[in-house]
């Protein structure tokens, strides 16, 4: 399992828990196109890993259209492909849900959880380190300036310059290294925050490009609820037209046989 920023890695497991998932449900849902089906969906597949539904759907739609396949409950084979193009998206779809919300996607999804909590935590207590290790250096640095202060009271009131002097150069060397200390220590807990927060935005940016692919799948499904209720409208013209010229024809006829009596 990948550890919290790793995007990539993520999405590789988050890609195969997917196409092992369609590999599993192809051949129970599309018998008996599955080999069809599955060469599509593996042509269809680009450097993500994942397959593209639309390049899928319409490559076995085509064919079935182009060689007049279709099965038990519908004999239309451009009927039959569209439906076998949606079952197509529906699965993708599935698969993408597996993919987050399956055993191994809930797996990954608590361990990025608990190391974001982490990361969180660990930048909390990085400010509070580096809060404490300020306030630390600064009264260092204060009792330093005060002792040099000192030196240069006794430095104005005795003859003994040369000693005291000695004291004063210490002093300062003392005071710029406590003041070097302080820097450095806040610079590495700054590294340090902004390396979580970094991790933090990581997989921040994995799970928003993973929503926007699932919003996508979404999408496309409800395209192919729209298009199969303008079907089925359109069909229920077409047999609305045809009762209603059956129902012209007949009173046509009982019309003309009524005349010829």
């Amino acid at each position: 399992m990948a550890s919290l920023g790793n995007v990539w890695t993520d999405f590789q497991y988050y890609a195969l828990d997917l196409q092992n998932y369609l590999k599993a449900q192809i051949p129970d849902t599309l018998k008996p196109l599955e080999v069809q089906t599955q060469t599509a969906i593996t042509n269809s597949t680009a450097s993500l890993k994942i397959p593209n539904p639309n390049v899928a759907g319409n490559s076995v739609s085509q064919q079935i259209t182009q060689y007049s396949i279709s099965d038990k409950f519908e004999n239309n084979s451009a009927v039959r492909g569209k439906m076998v193009r949606n079952e197509i998206a529906r699965q993708i779809t599935r698969s993408s849900v597996e993919g987050v919300l399956g055993r191994n996607g809930q797996a990954r999804l608590s361990i990025d959880l608990q190391n974001t909590q982490k990361a969180v935590d660990d930048t909390a207590v990085f400010a509070n380190n580096a809060a404490a290790n300020k306030n630390k250096k600064q009264i260092e640095i204060e009792q330093q300036v005060l002792g040099a202060g000192s030196i240069l009271n006794g430095l104005a009131n005795t003859n003994l310059s040369s000693s005291i002097l000695g004291s004063l150069q210490s002093n300062q060397a003392q005071l710029a290294k406590l003041t070097w200390e302080g820097l450095s220590d806040l610079e590495l807990q700054n590294i340090n925050i902004e390396r979580e927060q970094s991790r933090i935005m990581g997989e921040t940016l994995g799970n928003t490009i993973q929503m926007h692919e699932a919003l996508q799948y979404s999408n496309l499904n409800l395209a192919n609820i729209s298009q199969e209720m303008d079907e089925v409208n359109r069909a229920k013209r077409v047999d609305t037209s045809a009762e209603v010229a059956r129902l012209l024809r007949a009173t046509s006829q009982t019309d003309l046989l009524g005349r010829k009596r």
